[in-house]
């Protein structure tokens, strides 16, 4: 089984849980703790909330990003610099995925608009 249907798996099982320590993220992610605290500070993605200024707590997000840093860096071999070029493009296609989204529902509401005045 991939690591990736693992750990969602994992969180699909845990559906009420929201937040998860370092100490059990490092487990899902096959990582240690340290390298986790690492690509936090190589990725601006990763962002986990922190109890009293030192506990880590991530979300299910950031967990689903850690799986793909850890892809990225371990099975397609990607450097870090490589691997935050490649998250930072996924990330402006999946924007310009949404305007597009976005525009096109607009104009399906002004084209059911138009054709209502007509059909009057």
């Amino acid at each position: 089984m991939k690591l990736k249907d693992k750990v969602e798996k994992t969180l699909a099982d845990t559906s009420s849980k929201m937040f998860f320590t370092i100490g059990e993220v490092s487990k899902l992610c096959n990582v240690e703790s340290h390298v986790l605290r690492y690509w936090e500070t190589e990725f601006k993605h990763i962002r986990p909330l922190k109890k009293n200024g030192h506990h880590r707590l991530y979300r299910k997000h950031d967990i689903e990003q850690l799986i793909d840093i850890k892809y990225l860096l371990y099975d397609a071999g990607y450097t870090i610099k490589g691997a935050r070029r490649h998250l930072q493009q996924k990330e402006k296609e999946d924007v310009a995925q949404n305007e597009t989204h976005a525009k096109l529902r607009q104009l399906r509401e002004y084209l059911l608009e138009t054709r209502n005045l007509l059909d009057e």
